[in-house]
């Protein structure tokens, strides 16, 4: 029973990379502007977990408390990961005169943007999905940006 739970929740972490990084690789392909981009993956992001609550209690850690650590771990690797990918973006948006290209700022702004997604998903999952990640985004995208 154990095992065959854990690789349930190896197959949902692995549902859920496949997912993401297919349209995130998508987005970064077909969208030149590098803010553009890392405004589409957080959109991406918000309404994966909007469209999939409970993968949302995956993706925040809630499903895997009582799981094998290595799982929390492969969500811990998701979410650098992701961090990477907007760090990136960030770059392009710099070299294209959209933000300073200061390393450390780069990493900062990348972390803001993902401890948003996070905290989005936190709340979703946290009350009882009825507060929608998406909820202000656009108002809210002027402060990360």
């Amino acid at each position: 029973h154990f095992a065959s739970k854990a690789q349930m929740y190896d197959g949902l972490i692995e549902f859920i990379e496949s997912s993401l990084f297919g349209v995130i690789n998508k987005i970064t392909a077909e969208e030149e502007n590098g803010m553009r981009q890392a405004h589409a993956i957080v959109a991406l992001l918000l309404n994966f977990a909007e469209k999939n609550p409970g993968m949302t209690r995956v993706l925040v850690g809630d499903a895997l408390v009582h799981e094998n650590p290595r799982l929390q771990a492969r969500i811990n690797q998701l979410h650098d990961r992701l961090e990477a990918t907007l760090k990136q973006c960030l770059r392009v948006a710099a070299a294209q005169g959209g933000g300073s290209a200061d390393t450390d700022e780069v990493a900062a702004r990348a972390n803001l943007m993902l401890s948003y997604v996070v905290g989005r998903w936190h709340q979703f999952a946290k009350s009882g999905f009825k507060r929608l990640p998406t909820e202000l985004f656009e108002q809210q995208w002027a402060f990360l940006a």
